[in-house]
């Protein structure tokens, strides 16, 4: 090693301090690459999930096809935060009497008479440090279909529409609604 006007130069000495220096560097571009990829990488799932239900459901045809309001099985919608699931009992109101008998409607009604009730799959699920109201976006006229999506096509019910901050806000933001940090993370 050459000396510098007094001081040794900082060059590396040996060959595993050289390989140390390499991986530092290597690793340092590997994270930056990282970080990058996913400050840009799309915030929306390229896919839609559509999870298994333990009974075949059509929204197509309830919400579709028969224009079941929405609010007639999520009643808890316009009550309060949460839409709900519709009880057995809301199910078989209509079903109950029905003379089309099906498998699926086969197990609802086992289900009804064995007072089990049914697993079903969230399709649609905040994280814990988000407050979110129907009832509030109910009573300023927003539709089902602005946050779901055209769900009353669905003959199997899917996610379509991811909510991220970016979409709450966007919609705060376009319809004048506060959007202070307080609004929606309390």
């Amino acid at each position: 090693m050459g000396r510098m006007r007094g001081y040794q130069s900082l060059g590396v000495r040996s060959n595993i301090a050289k390989s140390i220096s390499i991986v530092l560097i290597l690793g340092a571009f590997g994270f930056v690459g990282f970080v990058i990829f996913f400050y840009v990488a799309p915030v929306e799932s390229l896919t839609v999930w559509e999870p298994e239900q333990p009974i075949p459901y059509s929204h197509k045809l309830h919400a579709g096809d028969l224009e079941i309001n929405c609010q007639y099985c999520h009643s808890y919608a316009r009550r309060s935060e949460m839409a709900g699931i519709p009880s057995l009992a809301k199910c078989m109101n209509c079903h109950d009497n029905l003379s089309v008998e099906t498998e699926p409607i086969k197990i609802l009604r086992k289900h009804f008479e064995d007072r089990t009730p049914i697993e079903w799959v969230r399709i649609y699920d905040l994280p814990d440090h988000v407050w979110f109201s129907h009832k509030r976006h109910l009573a300023k006229d927003v539709s089902c279909q602005k946050c779901h999506g055209p769900v009353e096509t669905l003959e199997v019910n899917a996610r379509l529409i991811t909510h991220h901050m970016g979409f709450c806000l966007n919609c705060h933001q376009a319809n004048n609604a506060p959007t202070d940090c307080l609004t929606c993370h309390q």
